[in-house]
Protein backbone atom coordinates (compact mmCIF):
# COMPACT_ATOMS: atom_id res chain seq x y z
CA UNK A 1 0.00 0.00 0.00
CA UNK A 2 1.35 3.40 -0.93
CA UNK A 3 2.23 5.42 2.17
CA UNK A 4 1.04 8.66 0.57
CA UNK A 5 -2.19 8.01 -1.36
CA UNK A 6 -3.05 4.89 0.71
CA UNK A 7 -3.92 2.96 -2.46
CA UNK A 8 -2.67 -0.47 -3.44
CA UNK A 9 0.78 -0.35 -5.01
CA UNK A 10 -0.20 -3.05 -7.51
CA UNK A 11 3.40 -4.09 -7.87
CA UNK A 12 5.30 -7.23 -6.94
CA UNK A 13 8.66 -6.80 -5.19
CA UNK A 14 11.54 -9.24 -5.28
CA UNK A 15 13.91 -8.22 -2.52
CA UNK A 16 16.67 -10.35 -4.06
CA UNK A 17 16.69 -8.08 -7.12
CA UNK A 18 17.98 -4.69 -5.87
CA UNK A 19 19.62 -2.47 -8.50
CA UNK A 20 20.16 0.76 -6.59
CA UNK A 21 17.82 3.07 -8.54
CA UNK A 22 14.13 4.01 -8.69
CA UNK A 23 11.58 1.77 -10.31
CA UNK A 24 9.45 3.57 -12.87
CA UNK A 25 6.41 3.61 -10.53
CA UNK A 26 7.49 2.59 -7.00
CA UNK A 27 10.15 3.61 -4.54
CA UNK A 28 11.17 1.89 -1.32
CA UNK A 29 13.18 4.07 1.03
CA UNK A 30 16.19 2.83 2.95
CA UNK A 31 16.59 2.19 5.83
CA UNK A 32 12.91 2.51 6.84
CA UNK A 33 11.63 0.57 3.79
CA UNK A 34 8.36 2.52 3.59
CA UNK A 35 6.93 2.24 0.08
CA UNK A 36 5.10 4.67 -2.17
CA UNK A 37 4.38 5.45 -5.78
CA UNK A 38 7.11 7.54 -7.33
CA UNK A 39 4.53 10.19 -8.29
CA UNK A 40 3.16 10.24 -4.73
CA UNK A 41 6.66 10.63 -3.36
CA UNK A 42 7.09 13.62 -5.66
CA UNK A 43 3.77 15.07 -4.45
CA UNK A 44 4.93 14.81 -0.85
CA UNK A 45 8.28 16.49 -1.50
CA UNK A 46 6.61 19.24 -3.57
CA UNK A 47 4.22 19.87 -0.68
CA UNK A 48 7.15 20.11 1.74
CA UNK A 49 8.88 22.67 -0.53
CA UNK A 50 5.76 24.84 -0.79
CA UNK A 51 5.17 24.67 2.94
CA UNK A 52 8.77 25.62 3.69
CA UNK A 53 8.38 28.67 1.45
CA UNK A 54 5.30 29.80 3.41
CA UNK A 55 6.47 28.90 6.91
CA UNK A 56 9.95 30.26 7.63
CA UNK A 57 10.11 28.21 10.84
CA UNK A 58 10.08 25.03 8.78
CA UNK A 59 13.20 24.61 6.59
CA UNK A 60 12.77 22.22 3.68
CA UNK A 61 14.14 18.71 4.04
CA UNK A 62 13.28 15.60 2.00
CA UNK A 63 11.75 13.08 4.41
CA UNK A 64 9.86 9.82 4.36
CA UNK A 65 6.13 10.59 4.28
CA UNK A 66 5.47 8.06 7.07
CA UNK A 67 8.25 8.17 9.65
CA UNK A 68 9.73 11.57 8.62
CA UNK A 69 13.23 10.09 8.39
CA UNK A 70 15.48 12.23 6.21
CA UNK A 71 16.13 10.74 2.80
CA UNK A 72 18.45 11.62 -0.06
CA UNK A 73 16.61 11.68 -3.38
CA UNK A 74 18.13 9.39 -5.99
CA UNK A 75 20.15 7.72 -3.24
CA UNK A 76 21.42 4.32 -4.50
CA UNK A 77 20.12 2.85 -1.24
CA UNK A 78 16.59 3.72 -2.36
CA UNK A 79 15.77 0.75 -4.57
CA UNK A 80 13.28 -0.51 -7.13
CA UNK A 81 11.35 -3.76 -6.82
CA UNK A 82 9.69 -6.43 -8.95
CA UNK A 83 7.79 -9.59 -7.99
CA UNK A 84 4.98 -10.16 -5.43
CA UNK A 85 3.92 -7.47 -2.96
CA UNK A 86 2.43 -8.20 0.45
CA UNK A 87 3.80 -5.54 2.81
CA UNK A 88 2.82 -4.06 6.15
CA UNK A 89 1.30 -0.60 6.03
CA UNK A 90 0.80 2.17 8.54
CA UNK A 91 -2.71 2.92 9.75
CA UNK A 92 -2.10 6.54 8.91
CA UNK A 93 0.86 8.60 7.67
CA UNK A 94 2.12 9.42 11.11
CA UNK A 95 5.21 8.36 13.02
CA UNK A 96 4.73 5.51 15.50
CA UNK A 97 6.83 7.52 17.95
CA UNK A 98 4.38 9.28 20.31
CA UNK A 99 6.55 12.37 20.00
CA UNK A 100 5.61 14.20 16.80
CA UNK A 101 8.37 14.85 14.30
CA UNK A 102 9.56 18.39 13.62
CA UNK A 103 7.38 18.70 10.52
CA UNK A 104 4.27 17.69 12.51
CA UNK A 105 4.88 19.50 15.80
CA UNK A 106 2.18 22.05 16.57
CA UNK A 107 3.07 25.74 16.06
CA UNK A 108 1.22 29.03 16.29
CA UNK A 109 1.06 31.04 13.06
CA UNK A 110 -0.15 34.56 12.50
CA UNK A 111 -3.48 34.72 10.62
CA UNK A 112 -1.88 35.79 7.35
CA UNK A 113 0.51 32.86 7.32
CA UNK A 114 -2.31 30.47 8.23
CA UNK A 115 -4.52 31.82 5.43
CA UNK A 116 -1.64 31.34 3.00
CA UNK A 117 -1.20 27.73 4.10
CA UNK A 118 -4.88 26.76 3.82
CA UNK A 119 -4.80 26.33 0.01
CA UNK A 120 -2.24 23.55 0.52
CA UNK A 121 -5.04 21.52 2.10
CA UNK A 122 -7.04 21.65 -1.15
CA UNK A 123 -3.97 20.62 -3.13
CA UNK A 124 -3.26 17.74 -0.74
CA UNK A 125 -6.84 16.52 -1.05
CA UNK A 126 -6.82 16.66 -4.85
CA UNK A 127 -3.54 14.72 -5.05
CA UNK A 128 -4.53 12.19 -2.35
CA UNK A 129 -1.56 13.33 -0.31
CA UNK A 130 -2.68 12.02 3.06
CA UNK A 131 0.62 12.61 4.94
CA UNK A 132 0.32 16.24 3.91
CA UNK A 133 -3.29 16.40 5.09
CA UNK A 134 -2.27 14.93 8.44
CA UNK A 135 0.71 17.28 8.73
CA UNK A 136 -1.47 20.35 8.20
CA UNK A 137 -3.81 19.12 10.93
CA UNK A 138 -1.03 18.25 13.40
CA UNK A 139 1.09 21.36 12.84
CA UNK A 140 -1.49 24.05 12.18
CA UNK A 141 -4.74 22.63 13.50
CA UNK A 142 -6.37 22.72 10.05
CA UNK A 143 -9.43 20.50 9.71
CA UNK A 144 -11.49 19.42 6.74
CA UNK A 145 -14.37 21.65 5.80
CA UNK A 146 -17.66 19.96 4.96
CA UNK A 147 -16.88 20.27 1.23
CA UNK A 148 -13.37 18.87 1.68
CA UNK A 149 -14.67 16.06 3.86
CA UNK A 150 -17.22 15.13 1.21
CA UNK A 151 -14.52 15.03 -1.45
CA UNK A 152 -12.24 12.79 0.62
CA UNK A 153 -15.02 10.42 1.66
CA UNK A 154 -16.57 9.95 -1.77
CA UNK A 155 -13.15 9.43 -3.38
CA UNK A 156 -12.39 6.78 -0.75
CA UNK A 157 -15.12 4.41 -1.94
CA UNK A 158 -13.76 1.41 -3.83
CA UNK A 159 -14.34 1.94 -7.55
CA UNK A 160 -15.54 -1.63 -8.00
CA UNK A 161 -16.20 -4.78 -5.94
CA UNK A 162 -13.48 -7.34 -5.59
CA UNK A 163 -10.18 -7.08 -3.78
CA UNK A 164 -9.96 -6.85 -0.01
CA UNK A 165 -7.18 -4.28 -0.42
CA UNK A 166 -9.70 -1.87 -1.94
CA UNK A 167 -11.70 -2.01 1.27
CA UNK A 168 -8.61 -1.69 3.48
CA UNK A 169 -7.45 1.35 1.52
CA UNK A 170 -10.87 2.97 1.80
CA UNK A 171 -10.97 2.20 5.51
CA UNK A 172 -7.65 3.96 6.12
CA UNK A 173 -8.72 7.03 4.14
CA UNK A 174 -12.08 7.22 5.93
CA UNK A 175 -10.41 6.80 9.31
CA UNK A 176 -8.07 9.69 8.58
CA UNK A 177 -10.88 11.86 7.25
CA UNK A 178 -12.96 11.29 10.39
CA UNK A 179 -10.00 12.30 12.56
CA UNK A 180 -9.74 15.57 10.61
CA UNK A 181 -13.44 16.42 10.69
CA UNK A 182 -14.71 19.86 11.65
CA UNK A 183 -17.25 19.13 14.35
CA UNK A 184 -20.10 21.14 12.84
CA UNK A 185 -23.60 20.20 11.71
CA UNK A 186 -22.67 20.37 8.02
CA UNK A 187 -19.86 17.83 8.47
CA UNK A 188 -22.09 15.54 10.52
CA UNK A 189 -24.66 15.65 7.74
CA UNK A 190 -21.95 14.79 5.21
CA UNK A 191 -20.93 11.74 7.24
CA UNK A 192 -24.56 10.64 7.61
CA UNK A 193 -25.14 11.03 3.87
CA UNK A 194 -21.93 9.14 3.16
CA UNK A 195 -22.98 6.24 5.39
CA UNK A 196 -26.31 6.16 3.56
CA UNK A 197 -24.43 6.12 0.24
CA UNK A 198 -22.15 3.34 1.42
CA UNK A 199 -25.11 1.20 2.44
CA UNK A 200 -26.71 1.66 -0.98
CA UNK A 201 -23.62 0.21 -2.67
CA UNK A 202 -24.14 -3.29 -1.31
CA UNK A 203 -22.06 -4.85 -4.07
CA UNK A 204 -19.12 -2.63 -3.21
CA UNK A 205 -19.37 -2.05 0.51
CA UNK A 206 -17.81 -4.11 3.31
CA UNK A 207 -18.89 -4.25 6.93
CA UNK A 208 -15.43 -2.89 7.88
CA UNK A 209 -16.30 0.43 6.26
CA UNK A 210 -19.71 0.49 7.90
CA UNK A 211 -18.24 -0.21 11.34
CA UNK A 212 -15.64 2.52 10.85
CA UNK A 213 -18.35 5.09 10.22
CA UNK A 214 -20.54 3.81 13.05
CA UNK A 215 -17.64 3.94 15.52
CA UNK A 216 -17.15 7.63 14.74
CA UNK A 217 -20.48 8.33 16.51
CA UNK A 218 -21.07 11.15 14.04
CA UNK A 219 -23.90 9.92 11.75
CA UNK A 220 -27.47 10.75 12.66
CA UNK A 221 -29.84 8.18 14.11
CA UNK A 222 -31.55 7.43 10.79
CA UNK A 223 -28.24 6.57 9.13
CA UNK A 224 -27.18 4.55 12.16
CA UNK A 225 -30.42 2.53 12.04
CA UNK A 226 -29.70 1.78 8.37
CA UNK A 227 -26.24 0.59 9.41
CA UNK A 228 -27.77 -1.60 12.12
CA UNK A 229 -30.13 -3.21 9.59
CA UNK A 230 -27.25 -3.73 7.17
CA UNK A 231 -25.07 -5.44 9.78
CA UNK A 232 -27.98 -7.72 10.70
CA UNK A 233 -28.59 -8.62 7.05
CA UNK A 234 -24.90 -9.46 6.65
CA UNK A 235 -24.90 -11.70 9.72
CA UNK A 236 -22.63 -9.34 11.69
CA UNK A 237 -24.65 -9.90 14.85
CA UNK A 238 -21.93 -8.98 17.35
CA UNK A 239 -21.43 -5.62 15.64
CA UNK A 240 -25.20 -5.11 15.58
CA UNK A 241 -25.35 -5.97 19.31
CA UNK A 242 -22.86 -3.20 20.06
CA UNK A 243 -25.14 -0.76 18.22
CA UNK A 244 -28.19 -2.06 20.07
CA UNK A 245 -26.49 -1.48 23.41
CA UNK A 246 -25.40 2.04 22.45
CA UNK A 247 -28.38 3.30 20.45
CA UNK A 248 -31.18 0.98 21.66
CA UNK A 249 -31.90 -0.35 18.18
CA UNK A 250 -33.65 -3.73 17.98
CA UNK A 251 -35.05 -6.21 15.50
CA UNK A 252 -38.73 -6.08 14.64
CA UNK A 253 -40.69 -9.33 14.44
CA UNK A 254 -40.25 -9.55 10.67
CA UNK A 255 -36.45 -9.24 10.86
CA UNK A 256 -36.35 -11.68 13.76
CA UNK A 257 -38.32 -14.28 11.82
CA UNK A 258 -36.24 -13.79 8.67
CA UNK A 259 -32.88 -14.09 10.42
CA UNK A 260 -33.85 -17.12 12.49
CA UNK A 261 -35.27 -18.94 9.47
CA UNK A 262 -32.15 -18.11 7.45
CA UNK A 263 -29.92 -19.30 10.26
CA UNK A 264 -31.77 -22.61 10.47
CA UNK A 265 -31.83 -23.15 6.70
CA UNK A 266 -28.09 -22.42 6.48
CA UNK A 267 -27.40 -24.86 9.35
CA UNK A 268 -25.82 -22.12 11.47
CA UNK A 269 -27.63 -22.73 14.76
CA UNK A 270 -24.60 -21.50 16.70
CA UNK A 271 -25.56 -17.93 15.77
CA UNK A 272 -29.12 -18.15 17.16
CA UNK A 273 -28.03 -16.82 20.56
CA UNK A 274 -26.53 -13.75 18.90
CA UNK A 275 -29.77 -13.08 16.99
CA UNK A 276 -31.82 -13.44 20.16
CA UNK A 277 -29.75 -10.69 21.77
CA UNK A 278 -31.00 -8.18 19.18
CA UNK A 279 -34.73 -7.97 19.83
CA UNK A 280 -36.71 -6.18 22.51
CA UNK A 281 -37.96 -8.73 25.03
CA UNK A 282 -40.96 -6.54 25.81
CA UNK A 283 -42.10 -6.69 22.18
CA UNK A 284 -45.17 -8.96 22.15
CA UNK A 285 -45.01 -9.48 18.39
CA UNK A 286 -41.43 -10.77 18.72
CA UNK A 287 -42.39 -13.12 21.54
CA UNK A 288 -45.22 -14.51 19.42
CA UNK A 289 -42.83 -14.89 16.48
CA UNK A 290 -40.35 -16.88 18.58
CA UNK A 291 -43.05 -19.32 19.66
CA UNK A 292 -44.17 -19.64 16.05
CA UNK A 293 -40.62 -20.32 14.84
CA UNK A 294 -40.04 -22.86 17.62
CA UNK A 295 -43.21 -24.77 16.78
CA UNK A 296 -42.66 -24.60 13.00
CA UNK A 297 -39.12 -25.97 13.16
CA UNK A 298 -39.81 -28.54 15.88
CA UNK A 299 -42.89 -30.04 14.23
CA UNK A 300 -41.67 -30.08 10.63
CA UNK A 301 -42.63 -33.39 9.02
CA UNK A 302 -39.86 -35.73 8.04
CA UNK A 303 -40.81 -35.56 4.36
CA UNK A 304 -40.06 -31.82 4.48
CA UNK A 305 -36.63 -32.42 6.01
CA UNK A 306 -35.70 -36.01 5.13
CA UNK A 307 -32.16 -35.49 6.39
CA UNK A 308 -33.39 -34.89 9.92
CA UNK A 309 -33.40 -38.55 10.96
CA UNK A 310 -30.67 -39.67 8.57
CA UNK A 311 -27.56 -40.31 10.63
CA UNK A 312 -25.40 -39.95 7.54
CA UNK A 313 -26.48 -36.30 7.71
CA UNK A 314 -25.61 -35.88 11.38
CA UNK A 315 -24.86 -32.19 10.94
CA UNK A 316 -28.46 -31.55 9.99
CA UNK A 317 -29.75 -33.06 13.24
CA UNK A 318 -27.09 -31.23 15.26
CA UNK A 319 -28.33 -28.00 13.69
CA UNK A 320 -31.95 -28.91 14.55
CA UNK A 321 -30.99 -29.82 18.10
CA UNK A 322 -28.91 -26.68 18.62
CA UNK A 323 -31.61 -24.42 17.19
CA UNK A 324 -34.38 -25.85 19.40
CA UNK A 325 -32.19 -25.97 22.52
CA UNK A 326 -31.13 -22.34 22.16
CA UNK A 327 -34.71 -21.13 21.82
CA UNK A 328 -35.77 -23.18 24.84
CA UNK A 329 -32.86 -21.92 26.94
CA UNK A 330 -33.92 -18.40 26.01
CA UNK A 331 -37.30 -18.99 27.62
CA UNK A 332 -39.30 -19.63 24.46
CA UNK A 333 -41.79 -22.40 25.24
CA UNK A 334 -44.42 -24.40 23.40
CA UNK A 335 -45.32 -27.84 24.73
CA UNK A 336 -46.35 -29.17 21.33
CA UNK A 337 -42.95 -28.16 19.97
CA UNK A 338 -41.09 -29.73 22.89
CA UNK A 339 -42.96 -33.02 22.55
CA UNK A 340 -42.36 -33.06 18.78
CA UNK A 341 -38.65 -32.42 19.30
CA UNK A 342 -38.43 -35.29 21.78
CA UNK A 343 -40.19 -37.61 19.33
CA UNK A 344 -37.68 -36.73 16.58
CA UNK A 345 -34.75 -37.05 18.97
CA UNK A 346 -35.83 -40.57 19.96
CA UNK A 347 -36.44 -41.51 16.33
CA UNK A 348 -32.80 -40.82 15.43
CA UNK A 349 -31.81 -44.01 17.32
CA UNK A 350 -28.53 -42.34 18.25
CA UNK A 351 -26.92 -41.74 21.63
CA UNK A 352 -26.75 -38.02 20.93
CA UNK A 353 -30.45 -37.82 20.08
CA UNK A 354 -31.56 -39.97 23.01
CA UNK A 355 -29.48 -38.02 25.52
CA UNK A 356 -31.03 -34.81 24.20
CA UNK A 357 -34.48 -36.40 24.54
CA UNK A 358 -33.61 -37.07 28.19
CA UNK A 359 -32.78 -33.39 28.67
CA UNK A 360 -36.07 -32.35 27.06
CA UNK A 361 -37.95 -34.61 29.43
CA UNK A 362 -36.06 -33.48 32.53
CA UNK A 363 -35.99 -29.74 31.83
CA UNK A 364 -39.15 -29.16 29.82
CA UNK A 365 -41.47 -32.04 30.83
CA UNK A 366 -41.49 -33.41 27.29
CA UNK A 367 -43.62 -36.51 26.70
CA UNK A 368 -43.80 -39.06 23.92
CA UNK A 369 -46.33 -41.60 22.69
CA UNK A 370 -45.42 -45.08 24.03
CA UNK A 371 -46.02 -46.46 20.53
CA UNK A 372 -43.18 -44.24 19.27
CA UNK A 373 -40.91 -45.62 21.98
CA UNK A 374 -41.74 -49.18 21.00
CA UNK A 375 -40.91 -48.35 17.39
CA UNK A 376 -37.58 -46.98 18.60
CA UNK A 377 -36.90 -50.17 20.57
CA UNK A 378 -37.56 -52.33 17.53
CA UNK A 379 -35.28 -50.14 15.39
CA UNK A 380 -32.52 -50.18 18.00
CA UNK A 381 -32.60 -53.97 18.16
CA UNK A 382 -32.83 -54.41 14.38
CA UNK A 383 -29.87 -52.01 13.93
CA UNK A 384 -27.91 -53.91 16.60
CA UNK A 385 -27.77 -50.87 18.90
CA UNK A 386 -28.77 -52.69 22.08
CA UNK A 387 -26.66 -50.33 24.22
CA UNK A 388 -29.19 -47.58 23.48
CA UNK A 389 -32.09 -49.49 25.02
CA UNK A 390 -31.11 -48.29 28.49
CA UNK A 391 -31.63 -44.72 27.29
CA UNK A 392 -35.06 -45.43 25.77
CA UNK A 393 -36.68 -47.36 28.63
CA UNK A 394 -36.74 -44.43 31.14
CA UNK A 395 -38.96 -42.47 28.73
CA UNK A 396 -41.97 -44.71 29.48
CA UNK A 397 -44.23 -42.87 31.88
CA UNK A 398 -45.80 -45.89 33.65
CA UNK A 399 -44.44 -49.04 35.25
CA UNK A 400 -46.83 -51.12 33.19
CA UNK A 401 -45.53 -49.66 29.90
CA UNK A 402 -41.93 -50.17 31.02
CA UNK A 403 -42.65 -53.81 31.87
CA UNK A 404 -44.29 -54.38 28.48
CA UNK A 405 -41.29 -52.79 26.77
CA UNK A 406 -38.83 -55.06 28.61
CA UNK A 407 -40.86 -58.12 27.62
CA UNK A 408 -40.87 -56.93 24.01
CA UNK A 409 -37.08 -56.52 24.12
CA UNK A 410 -36.66 -60.07 25.44
CA UNK A 411 -39.01 -61.50 22.81
CA UNK A 412 -37.15 -59.66 20.02
CA UNK A 413 -33.75 -60.87 21.26
CA UNK A 414 -35.00 -64.41 21.72
CA UNK A 415 -36.28 -64.55 18.17
CA UNK A 416 -33.03 -63.32 16.57
CA UNK A 417 -30.89 -65.89 14.80
CA UNK A 418 -27.31 -66.62 15.82
CA UNK A 419 -26.20 -64.62 12.79
CA UNK A 420 -27.48 -61.46 14.49
CA UNK A 421 -25.07 -62.22 17.35
CA UNK A 422 -22.07 -62.68 15.05
CA UNK A 423 -23.01 -66.34 14.52
CA UNK A 424 -22.09 -67.08 18.17
CA UNK A 425 -24.78 -68.76 20.31
CA UNK A 426 -22.95 -67.78 23.52
CA UNK A 427 -23.44 -64.07 22.70
CA UNK A 428 -27.14 -64.64 22.10
CA UNK A 429 -27.50 -66.51 25.40
CA UNK A 430 -25.62 -63.78 27.32
CA UNK A 431 -27.78 -61.01 25.81
CA UNK A 432 -30.97 -62.76 26.85
CA UNK A 433 -29.62 -63.63 30.30
CA UNK A 434 -28.67 -59.98 30.87
CA UNK A 435 -32.13 -58.81 29.82
CA UNK A 436 -33.82 -61.30 32.15
CA UNK A 437 -31.57 -60.37 35.05
CA UNK A 438 -31.91 -56.59 34.60
CA UNK A 439 -35.65 -56.42 34.01
CA UNK A 440 -36.99 -59.53 35.77
CA UNK A 441 -39.77 -59.35 33.19
CA UNK A 442 -40.68 -62.11 30.79
CA UNK A 443 -43.55 -63.68 28.93
CA UNK A 444 -44.37 -67.33 28.35
CA UNK A 445 -43.74 -66.73 24.66
CA UNK A 446 -40.27 -65.35 25.37
CA UNK A 447 -39.07 -68.14 27.71
CA UNK A 448 -40.56 -70.87 25.51
CA UNK A 449 -38.65 -69.40 22.56
CA UNK A 450 -35.46 -69.32 24.65
CA UNK A 451 -35.81 -72.94 25.79
CA UNK A 452 -36.30 -74.08 22.22
CA UNK A 453 -33.22 -72.02 21.24
CA UNK A 454 -31.22 -73.73 24.01
CA UNK A 455 -32.30 -77.20 22.81
CA UNK A 456 -31.50 -76.32 19.19
CA UNK A 457 -27.96 -75.49 20.36
CA UNK A 458 -27.65 -78.62 22.56
CA UNK A 459 -27.62 -76.51 25.71
CA UNK A 460 -29.66 -78.84 27.93
CA UNK A 461 -28.37 -77.25 31.14
CA UNK A 462 -29.72 -73.77 30.34
CA UNK A 463 -32.93 -75.33 29.05
CA UNK A 464 -33.44 -77.03 32.44
CA UNK A 465 -32.59 -73.72 34.19
CA UNK A 466 -35.20 -71.91 32.12
CA UNK A 467 -37.71 -74.62 32.99
CA UNK A 468 -36.99 -74.43 36.71
CA UNK A 469 -36.80 -70.62 37.02
CA UNK A 470 -39.35 -69.45 34.47
CA UNK A 471 -41.54 -72.53 33.83
CA UNK A 472 -40.42 -72.64 30.20
CA UNK A 473 -41.56 -75.68 28.16
CA UNK A 474 -40.74 -77.22 24.80
CA UNK A 475 -43.39 -77.39 22.12
CA UNK A 476 -44.47 -80.97 21.29
CA UNK A 477 -42.58 -81.21 17.98
CA UNK A 478 -39.28 -80.01 19.47
CA UNK A 479 -39.77 -82.35 22.44
CA UNK A 480 -40.32 -85.38 20.20
CA UNK A 481 -37.28 -84.51 18.10
CA UNK A 482 -35.13 -84.03 21.22
CA UNK A 483 -36.21 -87.39 22.78
CA UNK A 484 -35.44 -89.31 19.60
CA UNK A 485 -32.11 -87.53 19.26
CA UNK A 486 -31.13 -88.50 22.82
CA UNK A 487 -32.19 -92.11 22.19
CA UNK A 488 -30.08 -92.22 19.04
CA UNK A 489 -27.13 -90.91 21.07
CA UNK A 490 -27.58 -93.61 23.74
CA UNK A 491 -27.96 -96.25 21.03
CA UNK A 492 -24.78 -95.14 19.29
CA UNK A 493 -22.72 -95.30 22.49
CA UNK A 494 -23.73 -98.95 23.11
CA UNK A 495 -22.87 -98.84 26.79
CA UNK A 496 -24.79 -100.17 29.76
CA UNK A 497 -24.31 -97.31 32.23
CA UNK A 498 -27.73 -95.79 32.99
CA UNK A 499 -26.04 -92.44 33.71
CA UNK A 500 -26.19 -91.99 29.91
CA UNK A 501 -29.95 -91.54 30.31
CA UNK A 502 -29.63 -88.27 32.32
CA UNK A 503 -30.03 -86.06 29.22
CA UNK A 504 -33.08 -88.06 28.16
CA UNK A 505 -34.55 -87.68 31.63
CA UNK A 506 -33.80 -83.93 31.48
CA UNK A 507 -35.50 -83.65 28.10
CA UNK A 508 -38.66 -85.26 29.43
CA UNK A 509 -38.77 -82.72 32.26
CA UNK A 510 -39.11 -79.94 29.64
CA UNK A 511 -42.48 -81.25 28.45
CA UNK A 512 -45.56 -79.24 29.30
CA UNK A 513 -47.56 -81.60 31.55
CA UNK A 514 -50.99 -80.36 30.55
CA UNK A 515 -50.35 -80.47 26.81
CA UNK A 516 -53.21 -82.64 25.47
CA UNK A 517 -51.01 -83.98 22.69
CA UNK A 518 -48.28 -85.14 25.07
CA UNK A 519 -49.61 -88.67 25.96
CA UNK A 520 -50.13 -89.71 22.35
CA UNK A 521 -46.72 -88.28 21.37
CA UNK A 522 -44.94 -90.26 24.10
CA UNK A 523 -46.85 -93.43 23.11
CA UNK A 524 -45.83 -92.97 19.47
CA UNK A 525 -42.18 -92.40 20.41
CA UNK A 526 -42.25 -95.51 22.67
CA UNK A 527 -43.59 -97.63 19.81
CA UNK A 528 -40.84 -96.35 17.52
CA UNK A 529 -38.16 -97.31 20.05
CA UNK A 530 -39.65 -100.80 20.62
CA UNK A 531 -39.37 -101.41 16.88
CA UNK A 532 -35.69 -100.43 16.88
CA UNK A 533 -32.93 -103.01 16.78
CA UNK A 534 -31.66 -104.15 20.13
CA UNK A 535 -29.12 -101.95 21.99
CA UNK A 536 -27.87 -102.23 25.61
CA UNK A 537 -30.16 -99.66 27.28
CA UNK A 538 -33.21 -100.18 25.04
CA UNK A 539 -35.31 -101.74 27.76
CA UNK A 540 -34.36 -98.99 30.25
CA UNK A 541 -35.36 -96.29 27.74
CA UNK A 542 -38.73 -97.95 27.07
CA UNK A 543 -39.41 -98.34 30.79
CA UNK A 544 -38.52 -94.65 31.38
CA UNK A 545 -40.96 -93.53 28.67
CA UNK A 546 -43.71 -95.87 29.97
CA UNK A 547 -43.22 -94.60 33.52
CA UNK A 548 -43.30 -90.97 32.26
CA UNK A 549 -46.51 -91.62 30.31
CA UNK A 550 -48.03 -93.23 33.37
CA UNK A 551 -47.25 -90.12 35.43
CA UNK A 552 -49.20 -87.83 33.12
Amino acid sequence: MCSVCLNDLDENPDFNNIHGFYHEHIVILSPCRHMMHKKCSGNWHEHCRKLADLDVSLPYAATCAVCKTKVIENNPKNFRVTGSLHFDYCDRPKTKDPTLSAVERSVHCDPLTLDAIKPLMDEAIKSNNFPAIWQLKSRYGLTLSAAQLKEVLWQALPPSPGRLSDTVCANNKIQLALELITNDDASKTIVSDFLHEVLKKERYVNYILVNRLVESKIPNKTALKEAFDYLVSEGRFDDAKAMKDQYEFSLNFSQLKEQLQKTYDDEMSQTVQSILSLYNKDDGACQFTLCYILKTVATQPQDVSPKLLDQSSRRFFVNYMGFISTLLSHGVMNQTAVDAAMSKAVSTISREGLEWAGELKARHQATIDPAKLKEAIVKAIDQNKRSLLELILPFFSSEQDTKAANIMILEKLASKSNQYFQDVYRFAKEACQEQLASSRCWSQKAVDTLIKRAIDNDDIHWAIELNNDYRAYLDIETLASKILKEVDSVKAKRICNTACLDNLRGSLSLAKPDDPALPDTIQTITAQIINMELFPLKQAVVEMLVDFQGSL
